[in-house]
Parts: structure tokens; sequence; C-alpha cells
């Protein structure tokens, strides 16, 4: 299963880093970045021959929801069969590639990241206040 992370700048790569620092070496985890002045078209041209190339499920994951390389996937979700969650973050794409070295599938991943989602993003101090509290 190849996970392709696609975001606006070098967001991607870095939450590929960032999640290989904390996960360990990742094979089959792509990421492409839509960089300034560039159009979509460019972006959406090398997100199809990435998804023409692979053999197997697909998780695509973008950082913005109706931001351009969210439209970008959906696009190439009417031609190519692929899961697709918008709103990434280093939590939720560590979810995902534990679950997935565990075996989970495709179907599994994605409901878990989604359930998942509301844990990633804690007010702190109202946090620190609970606990003192």
């Amino acid at each position: 299963m190849k996970f392709i992370v696609v975001s606006h700048g070098s967001f991607s790569k870095g939450l590929a880093d960032s999640v290989q620092m904390l996960a360990g070496k990742q094979e089959d985890l792509v990421t492409f970045s839509l960089l300034p002045n560039e159009p979509t078209s460019a972006l959406s041209d090398r997100l199809e021959a990435e998804i023409k190339k692979t053999q197997g499920d697909v998780i695509v994951f973008t950082d913005l929801f109706h931001g351009s390389p969210f439209n970008v996937a959906v696009q190439l979700m009417k031609e190519y069969d692929f899961y697709h969650i918008t709103g990434i973050n280093v939590p939720l794409l560590v979810e995902a590639v534990m679950q997935r070295s565990a075996g989970a599938s495709p179907e599994a991943i994605c409901e878990g990241i989604i359930n998942a989602a509301a844990s990633t993003v804690v007010d702190v101090k109202a946090f620190l206040n609970q606990e003192v509290s």
C-alpha cells in the first residue's frame, strides 16, 4: 500500500521527514508539493504518473480541505480508484503508518485516522488549567 502526501509548498516533505523520525524509514511513502507560481496541472501530471505506476492500494493525504492539492486529488479520483484523506498532520500520519505496518486495510486506516483526528488538536492552556483544578 502506497501513501502519497500532497501539500502546498514543502509541508508534505517536512511531514514525511517528521513521521520517519518518529516511526522509522517508511517504504512507499512519497510526497508532492505544489510550488509557488506553479500551475495545478503540473502537480496533477506528477501525481497522476505516480498513481498510474503504483500496484495495489493508494491513500492520498492532502493538507487542506478545498485547497489546490485537495482539488487536484479529487479530480484524479474521477479516473482512478484511491483513498483520500484531507487535513493531514503528524500524529495522523504516524497513526496511518503504524496501522499499515500492523497490516490494516486501507478502509481501516482511513477510519482510524478519522476517529483519531479530534484528539490531535489540543488547547494546551485549557488542558493545563484542567490539570491544576
